[in-house]
């Protein structure tokens, strides 16, 4: 049992890890197009407030797609790193999504957006806190990976074959 939990904790990170690059660099690859915003909240505003006829729009998928990519990232650095700190690993998110917005950047790759590092962080945070808190329920560093691996596999594996259909599908 050990094994294919094993096996499916690896898969689901690697499927992970390809679609999140495939995702933040390769869908926009060749755009020639670059725009920067350092400006704090601007376009989760303007996304939010998009003409709605008059009513906020809580549901953005720009917005929750940001949050969403980064919880596993979240999770699966707290399963790396020896010193479950909150803190040092919510700086570890941070900096992987500085290094994605500014390598968006240089390689122009869309919109270099202040807000996306926001959103991406607190998807960090969110797993983070998800990771805790099995931790806690579960009491052992083994119990959490395999729930972990359970519940991401529910999920990942659909989402790394449709990600894989639509690759096919597409070329």
């Amino acid at each position: 049992m050990k094994k294919i939990i094993n096996f499916l904790f690896y898969t689901i990170l690697i499927g992970y890890l390809l679609i999140l690059l495939d995702t933040v660099f390769f869908s926009r690859f060749g755009s020639n197009f670059r725009s920067l915003n350092l400006v704090p909240f601007d376009s989760i505003h303007r996304y939010i407030n998009i003409d709605n006829s008059g009513r906020i729009k809580l549901v953005d998928m720009n917005i929750w797609a940001n949050i969403l990519m980064f919880i596993p990232l979240g999770i699966y650095i707290m399963f790396f790193t020896k010193k479950k700190l909150m803190l040092r690993n919510l700086g570890i998110v941070v900096l992987f999504s500085l290094f994605i917005e500014v390598s968006q950047y240089i390689f122009v790759l869309g919109i270099s957006d202040i807000d996306d590092i926001i959103l991406n962080t607190f998807g960090g945070f969110i797993g983070i806190l998800i990771f805790q808190a099995l931790l806690k329920i579960l009491k052992g560093l083994n119990k959490t990976k395999t729930v972990i691996t359970i519940l991401s596999s529910i999920v990942g594996i659909p989402v790394i074959l449709l990600s894989i259909i639509r690759y096919i599908a597409n070329n």
